[in-house]
């Protein structure tokens, strides 16, 4: 776990570096929505997906040193970031902690963190454009929208204080989730050029570890307190989310996810040693509940 350890700092060194050269500094006018973006931004997140999406990179033969693939997975830790701003609004999940500070509306204020999530939106766009590749912003289009993390969203949303089927909640995980984390990977391999057979392996790949991950995040809401968590633990259930433990109890969650963790492997087998990282930043997101 050493090289995993190396290969997260690298990946969030590069990450950082690059986010701190793009956005707008907080001395720039109107300076009270830089300091928003930049106060969220480098609030401490793990840059799960950048890791994913360079660890596909190279396992496809890319090299970090690219600009283009540094500027692609700042654009996708921006978006995730303005996912999480907005998910936490007051008439979203009215979360007043996240990653162990205050939630953007609560350090500034509700309006504002609304606008400062459209501007990290608005800008990670702005920053794809730079990479010339359609087929790459297309591909994060569709894992935003209705089709996607969107309609996760709205879904979700619909169904709090509901008694709902397993099938409600993959479909809520699997869009809200993991339609990201799946095109983290793709799009790593896509930045690779790599063949319509393997992206297909990739795919499968990302989709199994996306869902996943959110499995371990119900579990933890349940398991953990809120200084584990940085924010409130045990909220899922306070508000009748839609979630894996609600649906089929804790143990049978956690067997789940250790299922998704090893069939995705099975899938990037055919890169042997050059999906070794890929296949320990799997394990890092089933390890946060063992």
């Amino acid at each position: 776990m050493d090289k995993l350890k190396e290969f997260i700092k690298k990946t969030v060194d590069i990450t950082d570096q690059t986010l701190q050269e793009v956005l707008p500094s907080d001395t720039t006018y109107p300076d009270s929505i830089h300091k928003l973006m930049r106060y969220s931004m480098f609030a401490g997140g793990k840059r799960i997906r950048p890791c994913l999406l360079i660890a596909a990179y190279e396992a496809c033969g890319g090299s970090v040193d690219d600009k283009q693939v540094q500027l692609t997975s700042a654009a996708v830790e921006m978006l995730h970031t303005f996912s999480l701003i907005h998910d936490d609004l007051p008439c979203m999940d009215d979360d007043d902690y996240r990653r162990g500070k205050l939630t953007a509306h609560k350090a500034f204020n509700e309006a504002l963190a609304v606008l400062g999530g459209d501007a990290l939106c608005i800008g990670a766009f702005e920053i794809l454009s730079r990479t010339a590749r359609v087929d790459i912003i297309r591909e994060i289009a569709t894992a935003l929208g209705t089709q996607g993390m969107i309609g996760g969203q709205v879904v979700d949303i619909e169904s709090e204080g509901k008694t709902v089927t397993r099938e409600i909640v993959e479909y809520i995980h699997n869009n809200k989730t993991a339609a990201l984390i799946c095109s983290s990977v793709r799009i790593g391999a896509m930045l690779a050029n790599a063949s319509e057979p393997d992206l297909q392996k990739f795919t499968s790949f990302g989709n199994k570890i996306g869902l996943a991950f959110q499995v371990v995040d119900d579990i933890l809401d349940e398991e953990s307190t809120t200084e584990q968590l940085g924010k409130d633990a045990g909220s899922d259930r306070e508000r009748g989310k839609a979630t894996f433990p609600a649906v089929v109890g804790i143990e049978e969650s956690k067997k789940y996810a250790r299922k998704l963790i090893d069939d995705a492997w099975n899938d990037i087998a055919f890169l042997n040693d050059k999906g070794k990282i890929l296949h320990d930043l799997a394990e890092y997101i089933i390890t946060r509940i063992s």
